[in-house]
C-alpha cells in the first residue's frame, strides 16, 4: 500500500509504474477536499453561531467595560459589538489589561469617529480635494 491509500483507505491510487512518488491533480483534489472535510466544524455548529475555537469564560467580555466618554447608547453597543469580536477571535492570547486597553481604545476611536459620521454623504457627492499633477516647475 502507498501512502495516500494508507491516509485515506478508498482512494484507489493510479500512480505510474515508472515514478511511485507521482499523485495525479485528480487524486490531491479529493485528498485536500476529505481533509478540509474533516478538519472543518460540523454545518450546524456554524449555523447556530457557536465558534469552532474555544471561548473564555462567560465573564471575560462582560468584565471588560468601555469607558463612556460622552458615547450614546448606540454607539456604546457598537463598541461592545467590536469588543466582543476581538475577544472571540484573539481572547486566548489576550490578558485581562489588553481587553481593557482595548476597550478604551474602541471608545476613543468611535468618539472620534462620531464627527466624521454626522456628516451626510451620498454616493454621487464630489470629493472634497481634487489631486491635480504637474509635470514641471513652470507648467501651473
Amino acid at each position: 500500500m502507498d501512502k495516500v491509500s494508507k491516509i485515506i483507505p478508498c482512494m484507489p491510487s493510479s500512480r505510474s509504474p515508472d515514478n511511485p512518488n507521482t499523485i495525479s491533480r485528480r487524486q490531491f483534489a479529493q485528498t485536500a477536499a476529505l481533509a478540509a472535510a474533516v478538519l472543518s466544524p460540523p454545518a450546524t455548529a456554524l449555523v447556530a453561531g457557536v465558534s469552532p475555537a474555544p471561548l473564555p469564560g462567560p465573564g471575560a467580555v462582560a468584565s471588560v467595560q468601555p469607558d463612556n466618554l460622552g458615547l450614546n447608547p448606540a454607539q456604546k453597543k457598537e463598541v461592545e459589538a467590536k469588543l466582543a469580536n476581538i475577544v472571540r477571535k484573539y481572547g486566548s492570547r489576550l490578558s485581562n489589561e489588553q481587553r481593557e486597553h482595548l476597550g478604551h481604545i474602541l471608545a476613543y476611536n468611535e468618539r472620534m469617529l462620531a464627527s466624521i459620521r454626522n456628516v451626510p454623504l451620498e454616493n454621487g457627492d464630489a470629493p472634497a480635494t481634487v489631486l491635480k499633477l504637474a509635470a514641471g516647475e513652470d507648467s501651473k
